[in-house]
């Protein structure tokens, strides 16, 4: 019996191996048959030089098939439909030689190209993900689809260009602003270190430990604040490339006189769009401004023997307000991202952040 797996094979891979398996099963008889008016030769047959009657037809492939072939094309899964001897058409109908061939590859399985389109999702597809993820969609051959389109899909090209600027144009703005937060955290580091050593002078010997302890939370503090920003640059930074590269091939495809790419490059780019517009909604949500100081303790001098803080860290998160993200009504379905309020935080239980967040550092007192 047929190995089941090769309904991943593309079109043309199945039109190859059906004739290869009857040219093996016919090689045995070496008979062949006597086509009368109103019947059809194999059209896998014929392409072995061979002449079997036709008894059925697939119209996934358009090929009218000799009883082995068509035994053998059962097994080839539900995209490729066949009609028996009554229904099956009654003109010639040989594929032809395609003047705008389909190019593109498929993300998941890069050896296999992008051939099907699923109308209940709106993709294209590769035959492994029609069988893996569209089983019981309607999909159908792209070249098949295209000929039915009354105008061409530039317009849908065009769109999807327009999505990738303005995605980009945003991403762009706030990476900018992740940037300029990131320098004015080491600024606010810097600040507060002054802070703490203007401080300490009059008190160095005495409180030399628990200027460490506060020092320690807001390295605490910088640190994950500084990873979170870093984060978010490198998310930015991942979407740009994609985007642009995105971009360059979809322009690309615009020049081109193939409304197969166009189509196909349309349905990818959109998809691009997609996701990366996810990634900037998710970067806008964890965005938050970050106000790091130091707050002096006046009465330290006067009762720093009896004193156990030597200062505090004050942390004051505020969502940043970015610009709406692209329209919640835009064709694509993207939606803009959402801020959400303060966030509480322990950091090994020095930082105990809320809206205005602040830590105390206890020591035992140092006895001179």
């Amino acid at each position: 019996m047929p190995d089941v797996s090769v309904i991943y094979l593309t079109c043309q891979e199945l039109v190859y191996l059906t004739i290869a398996m009857a040219s093996t099963a016919r090689s045995r008889k070496g008979k062949q048959d006597v086509i009368g008016p109103g019947e059809f030769a194999c059209g896998p047959c014929s392409a072995d030089s061979k002449t079997q009657l036709a008894i059925g037809y697939c119209q996934f492939c358009r090929h009218y098939l000799c009883k082995n072939c068509f035994a053998y094309h059962q097994n080839l899964g539900r995209a490729h439909v066949l009609l028996d001897k009554d229904t099956m058409p009654r003109e010639v109908s040989t594929p032809a030689v395609s003047m705008d061939p389909l190019l593109e590859t498929c993300r998941e399985h890069k050896h296999k190209i992008l051939e099907l389109y699923c109308k209940g999702h709106d993709e294209v597809c590769c035959v492994i993900c029609a069988t893996a993820k569209h089983k019981n969609c309607d999909y159908v051959y792209i070249p098949d689809f295209t000929e039915t389109l009354s105008t061409p899909p530039n317009e849908d090209c065009s769109m999807v260009l327009k999505l990738i600027q303005a995605l980009i144009g945003q991403l762009e703005h706030v990476k900018g602003e992740s940037n300029k937060r990131l320098k004015d955290m080491e600024r606010q580091r810097r600040d507060f270190a002054m802070a703490v050593r203007r401080y300490r002078k009059e008190i160095d010997v005495v409180l030399e430990q628990l200027e460490k302890q506060v020092l320690s939370g807001m390295k605490q503090v910088i640190e994950i604040n500084t990873n979170d920003l870093n984060e978010q640059i490198n998310k930015c930074d991942s979407s740009l490339e994609a985007l642009r590269n995105t971009y360059k091939k979809t322009e690309s495809a615009m020049e081109s006189e193939s409304v197969n790419r166009v189509f196909t490059i349309a349905k990818t780019s959109k998809r691009q769009v997609q996701e990366n517009n996810n990634v900037l909604k998710e970067v806008k949500d964890s965005s938050y401004n970050v106000d790091v100081k130091f707050d002096e303790n006046f009465e330290i001098l006067k009762n720093m023997r009896k004193m156990k803080m030597f200062g505090k860290v004050s942390v004051k998160k505020d969502p940043v307000r970015f610009g709406t993200g692209l329209h919640e009504d835009n064709e694509n379905g993207v939606k803009p991202g959402k801020t959400h309020g303060p966030v509480k935080k322990n950091i090994d239980g020095a930082v105990n952040k809320t809206h205005e967040q602040k830590t105390e550092m206890n020591d035992e007192n140092r006895q001179q």
